[in-house]
């Protein structure tokens, strides 16, 4: 039973370094971290990380630890211009949602998250593009885990609630600072930003 238990937790830590874990989707993972919480901050302590488990909203992941002088583990994620934009106006729509509607879940349309987006490109964009462009940042917010498909309801996403842990004031603050060289692109350029200016997590 021991032999057991100690391959469980190392398939949760394994599981947990690799990305984030989901207590709806991955309830057994959940358990098994929740059950070790202490052995696992003190195990990833050593190596230079954090983990962070938010038990209301059901996540866990780990992070780099930036206060030690050690080289990175996690790597960062360049973000591209649109999925920028898409992650930006999610986490604000969750914002405006909280204030009026308390513990419910946000539910967008793909066609509310294209409205929410088309300000911010070329008015001269071809529509086939700017929906492939759409699909593609919004499939990757899924993978990321800020997004997941609506229960019963086409092309319809629910915002998870793991987007603050990463949209935060601080990386807002960043984005802000970048908004009118994106503004430029949406209004008149056919490039995006550069990748040198791009954000990351």
């Amino acid at each position: 039973m021991t032999e057991e238990k100690d391959m469980d937790y190392s398939r949760a830590l394994i599981t947990i370094l690799k990305g984030v874990v989901d207590k709806r989707t991955q309830p057994d993972i959940w358990n098994i971290i929740k059950d070790n919480q202490p052995r696992m901050e003190e195990y990833v302590a050593q190596i230079g990380l954090l983990l962070y488990v938010d038990d209301n909203a059901g996540y866990a992941y780990v992070k780099q630890n930036d206060d030690e002088n050690l080289p990175r583990l996690v790597p960062r994620h360049q973000l591209s211009y649109g999925l920028s934009i898409l992650l930006v106006q999610l986490r604000k729509s969750l914002g405006d949602f909280d204030a009026s509607n308390g513990d419910s879940i946000l539910v967008l349309s793909l066609e509310d998250i294209k409205l929410r987006l088309k300000p911010f490109y070329p008015a001269a964009t071809n529509e086939t593009k700017f929906d492939n462009e759409v699909n593609r940042h919004i499939k990757k917010a899924v993978e990321m885990g800020f997004l997941s498909e609506a229960y019963g309801q086409a092309d319809a996403y629910e915002v998870r609630e793991l987007i603050r842990s990463f949209v935060t004031a601080d990386w807002l603050q960043k984005f802000n600072e970048r908004l009118q060289d994106y503004l430029d692109f949406g209004s008149r350029n056919a490039e995006e930003p550069s990748e040198e200016n791009a954000l990351e997590f």
